[in-house]
């Protein structure tokens, strides 16, 4: 999930998109058991793209527009991702990483799957929920 609310820079955003997908692209069979879901949220659910061939990773780059500009609230993101599961459309979820500056309201309640918050830069960080795992990036890694 991309946080795209007014405090998160753009730029960053794609970096991060790009450095994801290299990350998940050295592994040549990651797309044959697997498919990744790009949720950009601020207040509310904005867009949500689905990704399950590596050969369409180029073109959903050069395409990709960030729509948000709100506030934050983690909490629609969790809800939206609930209801892809109840309905069948996520299965055998592994994982949620949630790409963020963590300037938001969380859910009280742990998902019954592992999440993790990404935040970029050296500034202080908030907390995130004991049930979440909290890792910062650096602009540099990029």
């Amino acid at each position: 999930v991309l946080d795209t609310s007014y405090s998160v820079s753009g730029e960053l955003i794609e970096k991060f998109l790009k450095e994801t997908f290299s990350i998940l692209t050295e592994t040549d069979s990651f797309f044959v058991k697997n498919k990744i879901r790009i949720i950009q949220c601020d207040d509310s659910i904005k867009a949500d793209e689905e990704i399950s061939d590596i050969d369409h990773i180029p073109q959903m780059l050069s395409d990709f527009t960030i729509a948000g500009g709100g506030g934050t609230d983690f909490r629609p993101a969790f809800s939206y991702v609930s209801e892809l599961i109840s309905d069948g459309q996520l299965k055998n979820m592994c994982g949620l990483l949630y790409f963020t500056d963590g300037k938001g309201i969380y859910p009280a309640k742990r998902p019954p799957y592992e999440t993790a918050f990404l935040f970029l830069g050296e500034e202080e960080h908030p907390d995130v929920p004991a049930w979440a795992m909290k890792l910062i990036l650096h602009e540099e890694d990029f």
